[in-house]
């Protein structure tokens, strides 16, 4: 079980093919950094019901890139499956303030085997780990929430919306330099410019990216690549 990933919907998926997102680190061996030969999908963490992987989309992450800032704000990649999926999709949302809802986050749960909501969390700002393109929050995440998404639930009851895509956790070493964990310390309470879960936000450019991505599949089911 590496993390966890998300059915997703958006404007441009209008595609007979199932899509997910995830983290894109979650694809790598985390100790040689060489991308892994073939990955499976688990609806809803049904094991006997696990759907390979048909085409994944273009994505900048790179397991080795020692500035983790950068690491992180790509880290991210849509994945096609090889198989329709019935379950209901998200819909991928931009959105820059948090107050429109309440934040929670959505991922395996490795203590408990089983998916869970982590809610009622808190957007924070930092100067140590600044970056317009990511979400800097205090959800409980172990490792296996890595690739959940980060849900925006509106005050009015209506459907919640994907507004990020759970990465890790940044944390500043004793020596000053910025690293990232995929868990965030048991117990420890954040502290922005110290530790703090990061998550990629749903930007333009990323929709931008599905788009493309969606554009490729239709593409690449008439024959035409």
């Amino acid at each position: 079980m590496r993390g966890t990933a998300t059915h997703i919907k958006s404007l441009s998926t209008d595609t007979n093919q199932s899509i997910i997102v995830t983290a894109a680190h979650i694809l790598f061996d985390v100790k040689s950094g060489k991308k892994y030969a073939s990955c499976r999908y688990l609806p809803q963490n049904k094991r006997l019901s696990a759907i390979a992987f048909k085409a994944i989309s273009d994505h900048s992450f790179d397991p080795l890139n020692t500035n983790k800032i950068t690491q992180s704000e790509n880290d991210i990649v849509f994945v096609a499956l090889a198989r329709s999926l019935q379950q209901p999709a998200l819909l991928l949302s931009e959105s820059q303030v948090i107050g429109e809802g309440r934040l929670s986050l959505l991922g395996y749960n490795s203590s408990q085997n089983q998916l869970t909501e982590s809610t009622d969390c808190q957007q924070y700002a930092s100067i140590q780990f600044a970056s317009k393109k990511l979400l800097l929050h205090d959800c409980d995440a172990r490792s296996g929430a890595s690739g959940g998404p980060l849900l925006l639930r509106a005050k009015n009851n209506q459907p919640a919306k994907l507004i990020a895509v759970h990465g890790g956790t940044l944390l500043v070493n004793g020596i000053g330099q910025t690293e990232s964990n995929s868990a965030s310390p048991d117990g420890a309470v954040a502290d922005p410019e110290r530790w703090i879960n990061q998550a990629r936000r749903v930007d333009q450019s990323v929709l931008l990216r599905l788009q493309q991505f969606v554009a490729y599949l239709a593409k690449d089911s008439q024959g035409q690549r």
